[in-house]
């Protein structure tokens, strides 16, 4: 019987750090084109809460005494599950519950969302020049085993 081939694979990507709670992003192209339209994925979302929350009357300017609180919550409703649809959209399905569990403060996360972005599409830029350089090398390197061939 023959033996078996085994041939491991490495997940494309690295963990992200947010408070203690530790997800993962992958960087691999597939999951590039979905980082970089992150807004657009998630402005769907957002049109997808909003129509849920479409009986609900959100006034033009904020009275005080003429807000009651189904109101105040299908607006907190709207806002969490585009953050959640963002944070879902970034490291994969369910981690917005997961971190939520964690750090049930909406405010928060968001913020926290934008620091991750930001320095998400840094280390974007930094495996990116590490890939050119290894391009680069295998160049360089071929062409010194051909210009020796000859």
């Amino acid at each position: 019987m023959a033996e078996e081939i085994k041939i491991g694979i490495e997940r494309t990507g690295f963990p992200v750090k947010i408070g203690t709670v530790e997800l993962w992003f992958d960087s691999s192209l597939e999951n590039l084109r979905r980082f970089f339209n992150v807004e657009e994925i998630a402005n769907q979302k957002l049109k997808e809460a909003q129509e849920k929350a479409k009986h609900i009357h959100f006034p033009e300017e904020i009275d005080v005494e003429s807000i009651d609180v189904k109101t105040i919550d299908a607006a907190f409703d709207v806002n969490k599950e585009f953050i959640a649809a963002q944070y879902d959209i970034i490291f994969g399905e369910g981690a917005f519950k997961e971190i939520y569990k964690k750090y049930p403060d909406i405010v928060a996360l968001e913020l926290a969302l934008d620091a991750a972005g930001a320095a998400i599409a840094q280390r974007i830029e930094e495996l990116e020049e590490e890939r050119k350089m290894k391009v680069e090398g295998k160049k360089a390197e071929y062409l010194n085993k051909k210009a020796k061939k000859k």
